[in-house]
C-alpha cells in the first residue's frame, strides 16, 4: 500500500474513532456540571467496569479477523463474518448474564464499608447490561468495514455514535437525568448502533445462501486465543490504576483521577493504523517480504509522529487550563493526571503488539503484556502506599506513574523483539532523526504558546492563545513535506 493511500485509510479510522473518544469524554464532561463527584465517580466507575471486561469478551476476534480475511475468497470471507458474528453475539449474551449475577460482588468499588450500596450498583450494571451485549456483538463492526475496504463508512459509523451520545448529554443535562436514567440512554443507542453496524457490513461484505458451518472456525478460534490473551492481559493493564484508585480512594477521588486520564483522541490513530497495517503485515510476511515490513511500519511511525509529538506537546503544556474550561473547579487536581498520563503518549508514534501479531507472533506479544500487568500491579501498590504515607494530598497519583513507567518497560522490550525478528537494528528500525526534529520543533511551540498563554487571564482565552501561538510556531518550524502529510489527511475524508 502506498504512503497516499496509508495515510488515507488511517484517517479515515482516525475519525471514526476520534469522533468517539471526544464524544464519550464530552459526555462526562457535561454531565459533570450536573452531578456531585461522588455521583460522578459512580457513573464512571460502572462505565469503566464495563469496558475492562470487554476483551474478555471479545474473544480476540477483531485482530484476528484482521489476519484471516485478506486470506480468504469472497466465500470464505462470508462465512468468517457469520461464523465471528455468531459467536460474538452469545458471547455478549454470558457477559450481559455475568454484569446481572456479579453486581453484589464488586459492591467494594464503591466505598461499601461506609455506605452499603449493594442493591444500588445492580441496579446501576442492570441499566447498562444492554449496552454491553450490543457492544460486544457487534464487535467484528470496524474490522469487518475496514477489511472489506469501506473505512470510510467506519468513519461514519462512529462519527453518528458520537453525535448520538453527546445528543443524550445534553438532553440529560437540560432534564436534569439521574445516573441510572443516562445509563439506559446509553442502552438505547448501543442496540440502535448495532443494528447500523450489521446493515453497513452485510452491504461491504455481500451475502450467498449459506449455512451454519463450523469449517475454518476451528483454526480461526485457535488462533484467537493468544491473541484474546494478550487483548485481556492489555485490558488488565489499562485497568490496574483505576481498580487501585477505587482499592485505596474514595468514589470522588476516582471521579477526578479518571476524568484526568483522558485518552487523547489523537493516540487513536495508533488503533486505526493497527486496523490498516495488520492485513498489510499478514500479507507481506505469508510472502516473505521482512524488508517491506519494516520500511511500511517505519513509514507509518513518520507519519503518526507528525500528529502525536505536537498534540503531546501542545495538551501537556496547556492541561491546567484546558481542564478548568471543561469541568467544575472540583476537579482541578485532573490536570496533574492527565500530565503523567500525557508522558506515555510519545510512545503512540509506533504499533508494537498489533505488528507482531500481523507476524503471527501473538504468543510474544502476550507474554511482555503479561509482565507488564505484573510490573504495573506491583508499582501501583507500592506508590500507592508510600505517597499515602509522606504524602498524602498527591497519593492518588501513585498509579499513574506505575502506568506510564511500566509502558515505557514494555515498549523497550517489543522494539527488541521486533529489530530480532525483523533482522534490523532499533536504529534502522525508527526514524530517530526525524522523530528528534519533530519533537524539537513540537517542544518549542509548546513551551512557545505556554509562555504567551501565561499573560492572559481566564483559562478559555489562555487555552485559546497559546494553541495558536503554538500552531503557528509549529508551522514555521515544518519542513514542507511534512505539511503535505496533514493535506492528505484532510483530504482523506
Amino acid at each position: 500500500m502506498s504512503g497516499p493511500a496509508l495515510t488515507r485509510q488511517i484517517g479515515l479510522v482516525a475519525i471514526g474513532r476520534g469522533a468517539l473518544a471526544l464524544s464519550t469524554f464530552a459526555v462526562s464532561a457535561l454531565l459533570s456540571w450536573n452531578w456531585t463527584p461522588a455521583e460522578m465517580g459512580i457513573y464512571r466507575t460502572v462505565w469503566y467496569l464495563a469496558n475492562t471486561l470487554f476483551p474478555f469478551f471479545l474473544l480476540g476476534f477483531p485482530t484476528s479477523f484482521l489476519y484471516f480475511f485478506p486470506r480468504l475468497k469472497t466465500a470464505g470471507q462470508q462465512a468468517l463474518v457469520l461464523q465471528a458474528g455468531l459467536c460474538l453475539a452469545l458471547s455478549g449474551l454470558l457477559l450481559g448474564l455475568l454484569l446481572t449475577w456479579g453486581g453484589p460482588y464488586l459492591s467494594f468499588l464503591l466505598d461499601f464499608e461506609t455506605r452499603p450500596l449493594t442493591q444500588e450498583l445492580q441496579l446501576y450494571l442492570g441499566a447498562f447490561m444492554p449496552y454491553a451485549c450490543f457492544w460486544i456483538a457487534g464487535g467484528l463492526a470496524e474490522p469487518a468495514l475496514v477489511a472489506a475496504g469501506r473505512p470510510q463508512w467506519q468513519a461514519w459509523l462512529g462519527m453518528g455514535m458520537a453525535a448520538a451520545q453527546l445528543g443524550l448529554a445534553v438532553v440529560a443535562l437540560v432534564g436534569a437525568w439521574q445516573v441510572q436514567t443516562v445509563l439506559w440512554g446509553f442502552s438505547l443507542l448501543g442496540g440502535v448502533r448495532l443494528a447500523a453496524a450489521a446493515w453497513l457490513v452485510s452491504r461491504a461484505v455481500g451475502w450467498r445462501t449459506v449455512g451454519w458451518s463450523g469449517e475454518g472456525l476451528g483454526a480461526y478460534l485457535h488462533y484467537c486465543l493468544p491473541v484474546a490473551l494478550g487483548d485481556v492481559v492489555g485490558s488488565l493493564s489499562r485497568a490496574v490504576d483505576r481498580l487501585v484508585v477505587l482499592w485505596f480512594f474514595s468514589t470522588e477521588t476516582f471521579a477526578f483521577y479518571d476524568l484526568g486520564a483522558i485518552e487523547i483522541p489523537v493516540s487513536l490513530l495508533l488503533a486505526s493504523a493497527t486496523t490498516v497495517l495488520i492485513p498489510q503485515v499478514s500479507r507481506l510476511y505469508s510472502e516473505g517480504r521482512r524488508a517491506d515490513i519494516a520500511a511500511l511500519w517505519s513509514e507509518a511511525v513518520r507519519r503518526l509522529s507528525l500528529v502525536v509529538l505536537p498534540a503531546f506537546f501542545l495538551l501537556f503544556f496547556l492541561a491546567g487550563p484546558l481542564i478548568s474550561v471543561l469541568l467544575p473547579l472540583a476537579y482541578v487536581n485532573s490536570a496533574w493526571v492527565m500530565r503523567i498520563f500525557l508522558l506515555a503518549l510519545p510512545l503512540r508514534c509506533a504499533i508494537y503488539n498489533p505488528l507482531l501479531v500481523g507476524m503471527g507472533k501473538a504468543r510474544w506479544a502476550w507474554w511482555v503484556g503479561a509482565g507488564d500487568l505484573v510490573l504495573n500491579i506491583v508499582l501501583s501498590v507500592l506508590l500507592s502506599k508510600a505517597l499515602l504515607t509522606g504524602w498524602p494530598a498527591w497519593a492518588f497519583l501513585g498509579p499513574a506513574l506505575a502506568t506510564v513507567i511500566a509502558t515505557y518497560a514494555q515498549v523497550a522490550v517489543l522494539l527488541g523483539l521486533i529489530a530480532s525478528h525483523l533482522g534490523w537494528g532499533v536504529r534502522q528500525l525508527l526514524p530517530w532523526a526525524h522523530l528528534g526534529r519533530v519533537a524539537l520543533v513540537s517542544a518549542l511551540a509548546g513551551l512557545s504558546g505556554w509562555g504567551v498563554a501565561l499573560l492572559v487571564g481566564p483559562p478559555l482565552a489562555q487555552v485559546l492563545v497559546g494553541a495558536v501561538v503554538f500552531g503557528g510556531v509549529l508551522l514555521l518550524g515544518a519542513r514542507p513535506e511534512d505539511r503535505e502529510v496533514f493535506l492528505k489527511l484532510q483530504k482523506s475524508r
